[in-house]
Order: C-alpha cells, then structure tokens, then sequence
C-alpha cells in the first residue's frame, strides 16, 4: 500500500460526511447502476431534479475502505483531496499529511460531541446538516444559558472545522 492510500484509509472525511452533505450524480453516473450497489439514490423535486446520496456514504467501511470504490460516482473520482495532492506533490510530507488529518478529526469530533450534547444523536447524518437542524431548533425555541452557551461552541467548532476544511482539503493551493 502507497502512502496515498495510507493517507486516505486514515482520513475518510470525504466520505463520513465532514467534509460534505451529499454526493450528487452526474450525467454519466446511472442511478439505477448506484441503487444497485446499495446506495440510497433520491432525486430532488427541483425544476431540473438532479440525483444525489446523502453523506455519509453507506459504502464507506469501518476501516474506511469504499465497498464500491471500482463503480464509485464521478463526483467521488473526481474530488482532488488537498492534504492528499500536497503529499503526492511533495509540497508537504505524508507525516504533515497526517497531522492534518489528524487536526481536522478532532475538530469533527468536537463538533459530534457538541451536537449530541445538544440532543442530536443522527450519525447517519452530515455534520452540516446536523448542525443546520440544530441550529434551526435551538433558534425557533427558548434556549436556557447552558444551551445557548453550548450552542455558541458549537458555532465555533463548525466554523473551525470548515475554515481547516476550505483551507486545507477543499483545495491545494495554500499547501
């Protein structure tokens, strides 16, 4: 095994719905084809529905392995990870790599954390998407100090954790 592969078995986050909510298909994937391999397909209501999984991907394996990495969705073979380019590039050293990987997990965490800490226990659910339906209902009720305090952290810990995520894996040129 490659480092690269190391590094991505070690990371995951593309797919476990830290670093996004969905996985939208695209022209050239078959929604039936990505039903099959036991992806839960939807497609939108939208004036041009488009067809998406939600994150995080049923495929992915507890040793962070893709079940149907061979027939994955071309969003999924095109997303360049740039913690993984810097390392390939050697504009940064697997061992860097790693720190970061390691740095964004514990914000991931935190942000878990402070989410079920606040009531949501749905890990089959993006951590954008948990923290948008946390967000909506601490605001639409009457929040005591502690949970407000709590939620306070939580925004901090999301926008951390997503100013690493923009930094850092969306993109390669800051490495």
């Amino acid at each position: 095994m490659n480092s690269g592969e190391q590094l991505c078995l070690a990371c995951g986050m593309c797919c476990d719905g830290t670093l996004f909510d969905n996985v939208q298909l695209g022209p050239n994937d078959d929604a039936t084809k990505v039903k099959a391999l036991g992806l839960p397909v939807k497609r939108s209501r939208a004036r041009v529905p488009i067809s998406f999984f939600r994150q995080p991907c049923s495929a992915l394996c507890s040793d962070r392995s893709c079940k149907v990495y061979k027939d994955r969705p071309v969003q999924c073979r095109t997303f360049e990870c740039g913690v993984f380019k810097g390392a390939q590039g050697s504009r940064i050293t697997f061992d860097e790599a790693l720190r970061l990987v390691k740095q964004a997990q514990r914000k991931a965490n935190k942000v878990r954390r402070l989410l079920r800490k606040l009531g949501d226990t749905d890990e089959d659910r993006s951590l954008g998407d948990r923290f948008r339906r946390t967000q909506k209902r601490v605001e639409s009720g009457i929040a005591d100090e502690t949970t407000a305090e709590t939620f306070a952290d939580l925004g901090l810990a999301i926008h951390l954790l997503n100013l690493l995520a923009q930094d850092k894996f969306y993109s390669d040129d800051t490495i």
